[in-house]
């Protein structure tokens, strides 16, 4: 994970932990951490299904982790902890450079976009134009994210600059706003492809521990 404060990577080891439980078969998990670089500490929350061991007692079991603790200013460093780290590590990288390059921040998210429809959701096209052509013709993408996907084309002028698309992470000049777009239009597909279906996993085995009450047919998992 990567600490809020100082920015710097590091595998969570939590020192302590507390879960609590919740109504509906939930638990909620508490986990402190402190930063190893910056000693700063982090506080964590978890929810997912109740489950009740005897070794450990309550416990959550699946479920979505998130950082409550410290809450920065900055929106474009928020990335949701079911994002993996080579995906998330690479947006930090284009947010970063924001400031100092939109140039070179739009050339890493175009890169990153192009990474997560080739390996995430397996379009792959000649070039970054015709993989939006086929991920806004998917009809299990919802509108306001295919909308979205297509306006980059737009904002970046892609008819005048045709190496974003034939090379989508070469820096060249870009149009006001495309960078912070970028940015913005990532954060909505991280949330399409890892955090909307760990929410899904998380509610379907809430779900399946009622169902187990009452001695009926759990739903199966994808």
């Amino acid at each position: 994970m990567r600490c809020p404060i100082c920015k710097k990577e590091f595998h969570p080891q939590p020192k302590e932990t507390h879960t609590y439980a919740l109504r509906g078969n939930q638990a909620c998990e508490f986990l402190l951490q402190k930063c190893p670089s910056c000693g700063d500490v982090i506080v964590m929350r978890k929810v997912g299904a109740y489950a009740l061991s005897p070794q450990k007692g309550v416990t959550v079991q699946g479920g979505t982790t998130e950082i409550v603790y410290p809450v920065t200013d900055d929106e474009k460093e928020l990335v949701s902890l079911e994002v993996p780290d080579e995906y998330r590590n690479d947006f930090y990288e284009a947010a970063t450079a924001l400031e100092y390059s939109p140039k070179a921040s739009a050339a890493l998210s175009r890169r990153l976009l192009q990474k997560l429809l080739r390996e995430k959701l397996e379009i792959k096209k000649r070039d970054l134009s015709q993989e939006i052509d086929e991920f806004i013709a998917n009809v299990h993408a919802p509108s306001y994210l295919t909308d979205a996907i297509d306006a980059i084309r737009h904002i970046g002028n892609f008819a005048a600059h045709p190496i974003k698309y034939e090379n989508s992470g070469e820096i060249v000049e870009v149009e006001a706003g495309e960078a912070d777009w970028l940015l913005e239009v990532l954060k909505s597909l991280f949330d399409f492809i890892f955090v909307q279906p760990a929410k899904l996993e998380q509610r379907r085995q809430a779900l399946n521990a009622k169902l187990k009450n009452l001695g009926k047919p759990q739903l199966k998992g994808r």
